[in-house]
């Protein structure tokens, strides 16, 4: 007996289970999109569509160029899910920014919401919507983001421009996917290497000038102490 219509099912299920509470994937064709958001947009574009306030980006480096990242999490911004039979599929997404600019999207699945579910079965639900996948170059990625440690990498679409990556979580804990400019994404990387420099070089001078801007801040208060205490001093 064949089993390829129950696959189908699967597929066809399981693409609406991921896709279907939030807004829908934007151009399907093009791995630059993940539901609403687009590389390239500004952060606060992203925080206005997630429904998040912009002030909740924070700088990961500010020199030689800008880093910055901005953390939404359904359950405190959730999207609406009117007409939706289940509730969202995504748990959180880390949008990072490279001077400005989306160039990384690390989103987590909730792992309510995919328990159970094989790489296959993750790999068809997003073929569905990307096209057919190709395998990845590594089968162990280490992300500088918020993702738990390294994880599989499982899939991939796209290319040199956009690249969409389904991973999948250390000790069995749920799927996640990257949404990433890979140019941008290793600019940023230098850029984290380099503002780390920085800091390491410049961290014995500015140990220095703390301790000297103590030491007048104490001589400062010591003056001000004795301008008011040396005229009534009586022995």
């Amino acid at each position: 007996m064949s089993h390829r219509p129950v696959v189908f099912t699967l597929s066809f299920l399981l693409t609406f289970a991921l896709l279907l509470p939030g807004a829908a994937l934007v151009n399907s064709d093009s791995t630059s999109t993940y539901r609403a958001f687009r590389l390239g947009e500004s952060a606060a574009d992203v925080a206005k569509q997630a429904g998040t306030p912009a002030s909740g980006t924070r700088s990961t480096a500010t020199r030689p160029n800008r880093v910055e990242e901005l953390d939404w999490r359904t359950t405190l911004y959730p999207v609406s899910t009117s007409g939706a039979s289940k509730p969202d599929s995504v748990r959180q997404i880390l949008f990072r920014f490279y001077n400005g600019s989306l160039f990384e999207m690390d989103v987590t699945y909730d792992r309510d919401q995919t328990s159970g579910l094989t790489d296959t079965d993750m790999t068809e639900a997003l073929s569905a919507i990307y096209g057919p996948a190709s395998a990845p170059v590594s089968k162990e990625i280490s992300f500088d983001s918020g993702f738990p440690g390294n994880v599989r990498a499982i899939a991939q679409w796209g290319g040199p421009q956009s690249l969409l990556s389904l991973v999948g979580f250390p000790y069995g804990d749920g799927f996640g996917v990257v949404v990433s400019s890979p140019a941008d994404q290793t600019a940023a990387r230098l850029a984290l290497l380099e503002s780390d420099r920085l800091d390491l070089a410049e961290a014995p001078q500015k140990e220095l000038d703390r301790q000297a801007k103590r030491m007048a801040d104490a001589q400062a208060s010591d003056e001000k102490s004795r301008s008011l205490n040396k005229p009534g001093f009586r022995p």
